[in-house]
């Protein structure tokens, strides 16, 4: 699950297998790939928006700030990739669109290095797959010049994710950064693609989600510690994500 903000990991590839994609705005030093096995889902890298169906392959590359909404009963594979592990690959290709029908032959690919991966871990026919399946799914996408985030966006993340418990606003987050109010709008509409509030709000429904499937707390309790104002709120706002009340996911979590 890719429930911090910056998703980091130590080895120099990972598979993860997940039903859902809806992780709040994330940026890291990784290439991040996303396979659409089944169903759909809305990426958003930098501001754009980029609609990904069945059997298309999405990459956020570092420092790229990204997030993913409306995925629901499907199956999502991720791949994070050190840059380093494949330099000759990766330098110089800001790619930033989602590749919608790549041919069989690259779909083949990725799922050989991930059936390997599953069956041995990292190794050297893992390495060789993915390099044949990344030279060719470059083949499918539109290259752009990268809009590269700079430091002010990963504190105002960073910032989000340490603060979002509390009761928080634009202004703190322009007070505690020294940047101004506009500033901090012009972030999430322009580079972010969401307003302040739908982060703040995933930030704390994934943390109510959590805390729900654990069984040991009252949704009133769960609602208190996720950082949401009201039980009403907490309410309206996790039956508009999740189709359901908090009381019921709880029970069918547990």
């Amino acid at each position: 699950m890719m429930e911090a903000v910056f998703r980091e990991t130590k080895r120099e590839i990972t598979f993860f297998n997940t039903v859902q994609l809806d992780y709040p705005a994330h940026i890291h030093e990784d290439v991040e790939l996303v396979y659409i096995k089944k169903g759909t889902a809305v990426a958003y890298c930098d501001g754009t928006r980029y609609m990904l169906r069945e059997n298309s392959f999405f990459i956020a590359f570092p420092n790229q700030v990204h997030h993913y909404v409306d995925s629901s009963n499907g199956e999502y594979i991720l791949l994070i990739v050190k840059p380093t592990s494949h330099d000759l690959l990766f330098q110089g290709r800001p790619l930033m669109s989602a590749c919608e029908d790549p041919d069989e032959h690259t779909v083949t690919l990725f799922k050989m290095a991930l059936d390997e991966y599953e069956t041995d871990g990292h190794t050297p026919v893992v390495e060789a797959c993915l390099t044949a399946f990344f030279e060719k799914l470059f083949t499918f996408y539109r290259i752009e010049k990268s809009n590269t985030t700079n430091s002010t966006v990963a504190r105002i993340l960073q910032y989000c994710s340490e603060h979002y418990r509390e009761d928080i606003g634009i202004t703190d987050i322009a007070n505690a950064l020294h940047i101004s109010k506009s500033a901090v709008s012009h972030i999430f509409s322009g580079r972010l693609g969401i307003s302040f509030s739908e982060h703040i709000h995933t930030l704390r429904l994934n943390d109510a989600v959590r805390l729900l499937k654990t069984g040991q707390y009252s949704v009133t309790e769960v609602a208190q510690m996720a950082g949401f104002p009201t039980i009403r709120t907490f309410n309206r706002v996790f039956r508009d994500q999740y189709g359901m009340s908090p009381s019921a996911f709880r029970k069918e979590a547990n």
